[in-house]
């Protein structure tokens, strides 16, 4: 390359990473001074940036566009797509200037647009300059002939595109509009405005696809990043707003029928004097859109109106609204290690939509304080939880504090179980409490005889009743066959606390001829706590296996929830489960939490849990021991969050086995975080068959691992076909983007510590690595790569192939 007046070290790395793929290809420069742009400001020179696109579109070869410094006058422009370039590098170290009158800009929609392109980058140390102030001043002045203005950087229908460095300066309305595009990746941008500017939103995304906004600097007049309908897998970081009005998804609910805004995470954010922090808001209008898979991680507000706020009755002037609930879904929505400064009494506001209420809220780790003193919160229509410290008191559960006087409970541990139906009951503190105990049905706590029929007894009495029902199963061993618990029940709240031990009979065959031990089909708002144990005696039907008789039968599943919602497992110990220890199958809303898993690490098909087909699944502080996953993740699972879990021994969590089927659900916004992996065959892995399938992996989140001599830390295998049967010649249908793993660190016990062998149809893309750190025997390990396209961040140990 050689470039007339240009920093060439400065553009070498864009130059490398841009045009990594293609290598070998030819690169074709085009300045703008060649095609007659003025650098001094004092002619248009709008036409020579168009003919410089023009001539960079029509060639084959990749690319480079040299704006030089300087200041070019330089009117709308609408940079057209499909070329026959497939790499074009735009670098900008000028001044690129609006005319002085206003409405030049001011009646186009944008300044500079680029439509239906793939492959752009826009780098350099330029600026863009609207000269917004004379607008806003016509707005400010209540004219009617004011035009509404331009957005400055506009990208519709676009893909893989980059945006690195630059600065855009007053603009008249929104700086940059991400809109029907994929692939987008902003960094160390600037964009200033004043904070009375009017509409400058500085970031708006909607209609997209991964996009990653990274180390930004955002001083505006309206929202510093603005998510709209439809936007999937965007990921914030390192972004400091301020003036402005935050970071707000929304708003919402403007259209009866609008697509859903979902897995969505920021991080590192700081905010000073701004009107808002962390906002989701939708006006109060019937919509059929949703939010869901959110996580609002590391922030700091300094000075803030409204650090955290969730509005659903956004209805500004009482028009077009009044007397209208927002229809928009909120679900699933982490606000983790927030803290700072308040500027107004209510540093938490979640007002809610009465018809749709905001649920699967979590606040872990929340500091906020008003003038040096405690904060406030406000709560309307919202079911969440706060983990760890949360200040202000969080005010998801006062409602419930008569359950603490009503409740009187016989036969039973009271100080055990408060605080559980504290929780538990909360949405329904008035209600009566009827109390049932397995030995008023019959139930032997010696274990001599059979108590299957007496649970059955008790569950039904409990599902039959109107009332809150409370099952007991007090200390003692309880010999119970089979049980299917059906759900449509008269109560809608039941909790089952186990105390003692529940174990299966002596023949494994009375179990291992049924798919479930305990099975709850089609039930709602059931509960099953305690300290109690389930005991498969699981090691007679794994021999039999062993010896390759072919008169073993299967096994059963130890516990296992079909078709069921509002599902809580606190505290229980399943022991040697002939099969799957838990399964969740086609749920929604289900909180696992304390639960003890335990199974050799030879025995056969012991999955600790596996989740399917279901959606807002939390599993929290477990300890896995099994032969098989610790964890396996199949199809349909969405708004998957699994922390605090210890893994070993056993196979790891694993995305997968998928792709057993053409038509496949796919699996989205799961995050793992602060897991140990102790002597396990895998860590983080997932895995799809070589065969044809629609299915898909996105959104995932492995954080905070620790891995202790563990075989494949991290791995990706698409090609998976145990004994060539079944697949042999075809690939994996399973699209797998937008994967992240960060700080995951320590020992690999084979020398390939990460491992990325994926579909050589569908390449795994998105692949991020963030402060890895793994070694093989005190030493460098090894990465393998096929068919992945990604990027490191920071530390990657071993050296990344990506």
């Amino acid at each position: 390359m050689k470039l007339s007046g240009c920093n060439l070290p400065g553009i070498i790395v864009m130059v490398i990473v841009m045009l990594s793929s293609s290598s070998t290809s030819a690169i074709t420069n085009f300045n703008v001074l060649n095609f007659g742009a003025n650098p001094t400001g004092g002619t248009d020179s709008t036409d020579s940036f168009l003919k410089a696109w023009n001539a960079a579109c029509g060639t084959a070869d990749s690319t480079f566009i040299y704006v030089p410094k300087g200041r070019y006058l330089v009117g709308p422009l609408a940079f057209k797509g499909q070329c026959k370039s497939s790499q074009i590098i735009i670098r900008i170290d000028g001044t690129i200037v609006a005319p002085s009158d206003y409405g030049v800009l001011g009646k186009s929609n944008n300044w500079f647009s680029f439509e239906d392109v793939s492959g752009v980058s826009i780098v350099g140390r330029g600026t863009f300059d609207a000269k917004g102030p004379s607008l806003w001043a016509c707005k400010a002045s209540n004219s009617n002939s004011c035009p509404s203005g331009a957005t400055t950087l506009s990208f519709t229908k676009s893909n893989n595109i980059r945006v690195n460095g630059l600065t855009s300066l007053n603009s008249q309305m929104f700086h940059i509009v991400i809109n029907g595009c994929q692939n987008m990746h902003l960094q160390g941008v600037k964009i200033v405005a004043a904070g009375n500017s009017p509409n400058t939103d500085g970031i708006h995304v909607q209609l997209s696809r991964n996009v990653e906004i990274l180390s930004t600097s955002i001083k505006t007049g309206d929202d510093c990043i603005s998510i709209g309908p439809g936007t999937e897998n965007l990921w914030i970081e390192q972004v400091i707003c301020g003036p402005g009005h935050g970071i707000s998804i929304g708003s919402l609910a403007k259209d009866l029928k609008e697509e859903g805004v979902q897995n969505v995470t920021v991080k590192k954010t700081v905010f000073s004097n701004t009107q808002n922090g962390l906002r989701i808001k939708s006006w109060a209008r019937p919509s059929n859109g949703y939010v869901q898979g959110i996580r609002f991680i590391d922030s700091v507000m300094k000075n803030v109106q409204n650090p955290i706020v969730i509005d659903q009755n956004y209805c500004p002037h009482n028009k077009n609204c009044p007397g209208q609930v927002s229809g928009i879904k909120i679900n699933d929505i982490v606000y983790e290690n927030i803290r700072g400064t308040s500027s107004t009494p209510i540093a938490i506001k979640f007002d809610c939509s009465v018809k749709n209420q905001c649920t699967g809220i979590k606040l872990q780790n929340v500091n906020l304080t008003y003038l040096n003193k405690a904060a406030q919160s406000f709560c309307s229509n919202v079911v969440g939880k706060a983990i760890d410290l949360v200040r202000p008191n969080n005010c998801f559960f006062l409602s419930s504090q008569t359950l603490l006087k009503t409740m009187k409970l016989s036969g039973c541990n009271l100080p055990g179980i408060i605080v559980m139906v504290f929780v538990m009951l909360s949405s329904s503190s008035t209600s009566a409490i009827t109390n049932f105990n397995v030995l008023n049905f019959g139930a032997n706590p010696t274990g001599g005889t059979d108590s299957t029929d007496s649970f059955l007894k008790a569950w039904n009495a409990a599902c039959g009743t109107a009332d809150s029902t409370f099952v007991y199963v007090p200390k003692g061993r309880y010999l119970v066959g089979p049980l299917a618990f059906k759900g449509q029940c008269k109560s809608s709240q039941i909790i089952i606390r186990i105390d003692g031990t529940i174990v299966a009979p002596l023949d494994y065959g009375v179990l291992g001829k049924s798919n479930n031990w305990f099975s709850f089909e089609d039930g709602s708002g059931v509960s099953i706590i305690g300290r109690g144990t389930f005991d498969a005696k699981g090691p007679s039907l794994w021999a039999c296996k062993a010896s390759n008789s072919n008169s073993c039968p299967s096994g059963a599943t130890t516990l296992s929830f079909t078709k069921s919602n509002n599902i809580r497992i606190n505290g229980l110990t399943s022991l040697n489960s002939q099969m799957f220890h838990i399964v969740i199958n086609g749920c929604q809303n289900v909180h696992l939490k304390g639960v003890k898993i335990v199974a050799a690490g030879n025995s056969p098909n012991t999955d600790g849990i596996h989740v399917q087909l279901s959606r807002n699944v939390e599993i929290l502080s477990t300890s896995i021991k099994t032969g098989d996953d610790c964890i396996s993740i199949g199809p349909g699972t969405k708004n998957l969050w699994i922390e605090q879990v210890t893994c070993g021994p056993g196979h790891g969590i694993s995305i997968g086995s998928l792709a057993k089927d053409l038509k496949e659900e796919g699996v989205q916004n799961v995050t793992v975080k602060k897991t140990i992996f102790s002597n396990t065959q895998n860590g983080l892995r997932i895995k799809s068959w070589a065969r044809p399938s629609n299915g898909y992996v996105q959104g995932i989140r492995f954080i905070d691992s620790v891995m202790r001599n563990v075989q494949n830390p991290i791995v990706i295998d698409q090609n998976y076909c145990p004994r060539n049967e079944n697949c042999p010649g075809q690939v994996s249908g399973i699209k797998i983007n937008d994967i992240m793993y960060e700080d995951i660190r320590g020992t690999s016990s084979t020398p390939i510590a990460i491992k990325f062998d994926c579909s050589v149809k569908n390449p795994c893309t998105g692949i991020k690595l963030r402060n890895v750190n793994l070694t093989y025997l005190n030493k460098a390990a090894q990465s393998f790569c096929s068919n992945v396209v990604g990027k490191a961040f920071d530390l990657v140990q071993p050296n990344s192939c990506l």
